[in-house]
């Protein structure tokens, strides 16, 4: 794929656009770790736990109060507590990211609105991936 802009990108809940969004993140995977330091070592010591932390998932925008089937689901999603597996973090028109199969993502934060005096009202979600890690489907 080669080096990209974020200039194609969108966020998709389901078939639905969320509108508005500028920017997305993935945290990334992350492996567990168990010390196995002992008494006398100078260096600290490390063994991979095999339990991975799949990340979080965060994207913001332009606040748009009318996108009731975009920003305002996620929103809702966070306030029932419901989990979902159809939330698409795209980069370009031809590739996304999705949780991968036996996950799904709890959304944690939405309705971050910032509204300054001189500029457009912004908004921001995140997400904690759980069951499987992001993966790229091309």
């Amino acid at each position: 794929m080669g080096a990209i802009n974020g200039h194609e990108g969108k966020v998709m809940l389901g078939s639905v656009v969320v509108a508005e969004i500028t920017e997305w993140s993935i945290s990334g995977f992350e492996m567990g770790t168990l010390e196995t330091t002992a008494f006398g070592d100078t260096v600290r010591k490390y063994m991979p736990d095999n339990t991975g932390e799949p990340g979080t998932i965060s994207f913001s925008g332009n606040y748009d109060p009318t996108d009731t089937d975009g920003q305002e689901a996620i929103a809702t999603l966070c306030k029932n507590g419901t989990t979902t597996t159809d939330l698409y973090l795209y980069p370009n028109a031809d590739n996304f990211w999705r949780v991968g199969s036996g996950g799904e993502i709890v959304v944690t934060k939405a309705h971050a609105i910032t509204l300054p005096r001189n500029g457009l009202g912004s908004i921001s979600f995140e997400g904690k991936v759980s069951g499987a890690w992001m993966e790229l489907v091309s």
